[in-house]
């Protein structure tokens, strides 16, 4: 899947450059991006790439779609401007956990 140039192919939290859960929000998450910084990795901020609740809303719905899973995400734990697109990546891997374990 080839990044596009304002989002990095390899994020800095990703173990493997070839991670798909990364590469597949970073894929998703082009649609939202109100901005055109080129520094978008895993440990940038939604706010700071523009991405408000509303925005977060979608995201989550496509997300969800896309890996068959139910986000587990609380807004009053965790407010969608302190977010990061690593916990982003973080609910879908512990959501796809949960969905293996029930498989």
């Amino acid at each position: 899947m080839a990044a596009s140039a304002s989002i990095p192919a390899a994020p800095q939290r990703a173990i493997d450059a070839g991670d798909s859960v990364v590469a597949s929000v970073f894929e998703i998450a082009k649609k939202y991006l109100k901005t055109t910084d080129g520094n978008w990795n895993t440990e940038t901020r939604l706010e700071e790439a523009q991405i408000d609740s509303l925005d977060f809303v979608e995201l989550v719905f496509e997300i969800e779609d896309r890996f068959g899973i139910e986000l587990n995400f609380n807004a009053n734990a965790q407010p969608v401007s302190e977010m990061t697109f690593g916990n982003v990546v973080d609910l879908i891997r512990s959501a796809l956990a949960r969905k293996a374990r029930t498989a």
